[in-house]
This record gives structure tokens, C-alpha cells and sequence, in this order.
């Protein structure tokens, strides 16, 4: 008996993992995210505390384990290497699943004392769970990738009150209803009432989320001005990029998609992260090619590179506006950068470092927040790679002026889920600033979302696949010119679910000791 017990609480767990994996891109089932939770949550209390937190631990391994699978694609560029980072990777964000783990085994392991108490602890899940997304997406550098919060993006009504609390609200809003619907499904044989009134309350609570944000979609301001833009997708292998035996395809990419998208007369041009093969500024052959590209196009040209920062000599991974003027007017360097890709963490403290790792940069981040302008048209900023995982970076530059978002980026080294999942991130960027982001990748996902969190205009073939295929889109960019609560206030939310576990977890100690 107790093997078949210990075989139903994997079984349990490994359910909850697949559920939440399920939830997100490849397969992209929004919906599995408001129950994935139950069968976790179900098995805390019949486990002890130091099981509550590996068990817990195994589902949140198991579930980036299966959900960035992207990162085994690595394998081909870096080797297989890359398969430890993978697992090692997997096994250190399980940890925070572990600690919420222990946080429920805390809060759910004494009697339950009726269904207004099961509403209150059901917050204070949802509270703790806030505070550890939080953490992981900037502690070590910050992992901020998967948060519950990014499912939800196929339905935006839903991600609407991002504009207020950020995506943390829309976690919560997550966990706040698994919690119910475990306690619901705890009730239902023994007082089924109880049990109708906590499902009827998680229903009410996703309905009426929705609800108010189909409301502000459609009350959303119209755009006071605009501006026609064209992302470029140059789909240039990442084991061709940095070969010069491949420049001139290269270049002859960019210069025939650039072609097209002149043709229907944008007023800037946008092609990714690194998508100079070589060193803007200082390789005069390709940077005359540039300023040729932009004046043929009519143009400015919003381009990536790597160049060397003055005065330290630094290398800086770059985007600069190229002007028809033979000139670089502005430039923004990448200010968080990727560790273990663009920099080793540690190295001047333990140099041996970059010789047992895989090939490594050796950037130097950025310290200014850029914003860009040309003549009469919206300001904008760029974010570069993973940096709109953090909405602390979009959050910097919306306070600094801009009123629209660029994404570049170079997802060539994974498989076709991270774009997917990456383009899921620039999407809550978009609502919590009520921003439109535009999006150029090497490889996709590259297109436009608008201040609603909607998917517009995205480059794809005749056959509509989107990914691993060149072209360009076009897009009308329409800026609201709304200062959001969030962008205003910041991270005031985190702030208080961190308050109301603290809270929570004290009051259900006092409430045991004295009952």
C-alpha cells in the first residue's frame, strides 16, 4: 500500500508539471492553467514537510524541464554541454517551486475552519506564489521566463489588468483560483454548498477579470499619432552568422527583404539584434552598406551590432539608428545582459572559468536608458534579447518618454517554442505600459502588438507558417500616450502579496497555536 500511495502522489505531481507545461507554447492550452495547480495542491497536506518541498521541487523541474525543451536545441551550436545547463538550469528555478511547496504544506496542513477561510488562505497561496516570480526574475540575474502570468496572452481580456499590477496580477489571479478550486473540490462531498460558493467565487473572479477587460479594450484612447514601421526577419542560421565565408549571403538577405518592405514606404526600418555581420562603426565596408541600405530604402534604419564602446574599448552588444545621412543619429546599449552567453558571472574572481565553459562574450552592459526620435514621429525605445522578460528595463524607458517599444532579437539558438514563449513577454510589456511593441527576430516570432496585448501584423510565408523563414511585416505603431498605475507606481504589488503572505503565514501560525 504505501508504494501504490507514494506511486498516485508522482503520478499527482508529474500531472500538475504536464498541465502547466501544457499551458504554455509549444502546445499553448491557456485554459490548463487555472486547474494545473489542484492536483499539486491536493497532495501537500498528505506529505510531510520536508517532502512537501522536493516533491514540490520535482514538479517545477519537471515543468521548465519540459516547457523551455528549447534550450536542448543549443546542443547543436555549443554541444552537449548544453544539456547539463539545460537540466541545471531546470533543477535551480524547481527551487522556487519547492519553497511555495513548503509555504502551502504551512498553510494548508491544519483543519480547514470553512469556506471564508479557505478564501482567505487562497490569497495568501497567491501571494506567496507573486513573491517567488518575483524573486526569480531578479535574483542570479533574474529568470524571468514562464510566469504564469504569460499563458493568458492567446486571451487578453484576461492580462488587462496588467496596466494596474503588472503580470504579477494576473499570477495571482492564477493561483488565486486553483486555490479555490482545490478547497471547492476538498468541500464537495461533505458540504457541497460551501463547495458551489468557493467554485462560483473562482468563476466569478476569472469572469469578471475578463469582463473588465474587454470593457477597457475597448475604452482604450485613440491614437493621437503614429508612425509606419517594417520589421525585417532575416532567418540567418546561427551557425552562419559569424562565418565570414557567409557575409556577403548575409548581406544580400538583408538588402533583398530590406527591398521589399521599402516598397510600401515605411517611415523606419527595423532589422534585429546582431544583424550586421561584423563590427558597426568600425568595418567601413559594411557600414557604408548600411547608409547605402537606408538611403535606397528612404528610410532610417534601426539596426543591431556589435561595436566597441568609446572610450573604454569595450565590445557592446548595440542598436543604432542609421540615418539616410550617412550617420549613426542615436544608440542604445543592451544594459542586461545573458548570463553565461554574453559574459561569464564570476570571471574576475575565477578566470579558470572561460576555459571549461563553452564559448562565451565578453560584453560590457549598458548604464543609460535611450530614447529615439525622428522628426515628427512618437519616441521609442529598444530592448534587446531577454529584456523584456524584466519590466523594470520597459518600465525605465516608458518613464524616460517613450510612447512605443522595439524588440530586437536573435532566437536562432532555440527551438521554435522560445519565440513564441519570448513574444508572450513582449505582449504583458504592452498592456502593463499600454505601449504597442514592435518585434524584429532573426527567426521569429517578428510583428507588432498593440497597446491591448493583441497580435497584429507578423511576417510569415505564403504557407503562414511564421518561424524560421525571412520576410518583413509591416505595421501602423499607434501610441496611447496613457501613463499607466504600474508604470507610475511599480512594483507597489509585489509588494503588498509579499505583505499578505507574510501576513497569512503568521496569522495561520497564531490561529494554530491558540486553537
Amino acid at each position: 500500500m504505501p508504494g501504490l500511495v507514494d506511486r498516485k502522489r508522482w503520478l499527482s505531481a508529474f500531472l500538475s508539471a504536464a498541465l502547466l507545461a501544457l499551458a504554455f507554447p509549444s502546445v499553448g492550452l491557456a485554459c490548463l492553467a487555472w486547474v494545473a495547480l489542484v492536483p499539486w495542491l491536493a497532495l501537500i497536506p498528505a506529505l510531510s514537510r520536508r517532502q512537501a518541498f522536493f516533491v514540490s521541487w520535482a514538479i517545477g523541474s519537471v515543468f521548465f524541464l519540459f516547457s523551455m525543451e528549447w534550450l536542448g536545441w543549443l546542443a547543436r551550436i555549443v554541444g552537449p554541454a548544453a544539456f547539463l545547463g539545460w537540466f541545471a538550469l531546470s533543477a535551480y528555478l524547481g527551487l522556487y517551486f519547492g519553497a511555495f511547496g513548503f509555504l502551502a504544506w504551512l498553510v494548508l496542513k491544519g483543519p480547514s475552519r470553512g469556506a471564508a477561510n479557505d478564501v482567505a488562505l487562497s490569497a495568501i497561496l497567491a501571494g506567496a506564489w507573486v513573491v517567488l516570480e518575483a524573486g526569480r526574475s531578479v535574483l542570479f540575474s533574474g529568470m524571468g521566463w514562464n510566469m504564469l502570468a504569460y499563458s493568458q496572452t492567446p486571451w487578453p481580456a484576461v492580462i488587462q489588468v496588467a496596466e494596474l499590477t503588472g503580470a504579477w496580477g494576473v499570477s495571482f489571479l492564477i493561483v488565486w483560483v486553483n486555490a479555490l478550486l482545490y478547497f471547492a473540490w476538498q468541500r464537495l462531498k461533505a458540504e457541497r454548498l460551501q463547495s458551489l460558493a468557493l467554485a462560483g467565487l473562482a468563476l466569478l473572479l476569472v469572469g469578471g477579470t475578463a469582463g473588465w477587460g474587454y470593457q477597457r479594450m475597448r475604452t482604450l484612447p485613440a491614437a493621437t499619432d503614429s508612425i509606419r514601421i517594417a520589421v525585417v526577419q532575416g532567418n540567418i542560421p546561427q551557425e552562419q552568422k559569424w562565418d565570414e565565408s557567409y557575409q556577403g549571403f548575409i548581406t544580400s538577405r538583408y538588402a533583398e527583404v530590406t527591398r521589399a518592405a521599402a516598397a510600401v514606404k515605411p517611415e523606419l526600418i527595423v532589422w534585429p539584434e546582431t544583424s550586421i555581420p561584423g563590427y558597426l562603426g568600425m568595418n567601413e565596408e559594411l557600414t557604408q552598406w548600411a547608409f547605402g541600405m537606408s538611403r535606397e530604402s528612404h528610410a532610417p534604419l534601426l539596426v543591431g551590432s556589435p561595436m566597441i564602446s568609446l572610450p573604454s574599448m569595450g565590445l557592446v552588444n548595440r542598436a543604432a539608428l542609421v540615418l539616410q545621412t550617412n550617420e549613426i543619429s542615436e544608440t542604445y546599449d543592451k544594459m542586461h545582459l545573458v548570463p553565461f552567453g554574453e559574459f561569464i558571472p564570476f570571471e574576475r574572481n575565477m578566470p579558470w572559468l572561460r576555459q571549461v565553459l563553452p564559448p562565451t562574450g565578453s560584453f560590457e552592459p549598458g548604464n543609460r536608458p535611450t530614447v529615439f526620435r525622428l522628426p515628427d514621429q512618437p519616441p521609442f525605445s529598444v530592448l534587446i534579447c531577454f529584456e523584456d522578460l524584466f519590466p523594470g528595463i520597459a518600465r525605465a524607458f516608458a518613464r524616460a518618454g517613450a510612447s512605443w517599444l522595439l524588440v530586437i532579437t536573435n532566437d536562432a539558438w532555440f527551438g521554435p517554442s522560445a519565440a513564441y514563449q519570448h513574444a508572450q513577454a513582449s505582449t504583458l510589456r504592452a498592456v502593463e505600459f499600454r505601449m504597442p511593441v514592435a518585434r524584429a527576430a532573426n527567426t521569429g516570432w517578428s510583428g507588432c502588438i498593440d497597446a491591448a496585448g493583441r497580435w497584429k501584423e507578423f511576417v510569415h510565408d505564403a504557407n503562414g507558417k511564421a518561424l524560421f523563414v525571412p520576410g518583413f511585416a509591416a505595421c501602423a505603431i499607434e501610441p496611447t500616450g496613457l501613463s499607466t498605475f504600474y508604470a507610475r507606481h511599480g512594483e507597489w504589488f509585489v509588494g503588498l502579496c509579499a505583505l499578505l503572505a507574510a501576513a497569512g503565514v503568521g496569522w495561520v501560525f497564531f490561529f494554530r497555536r491558540c486553537s
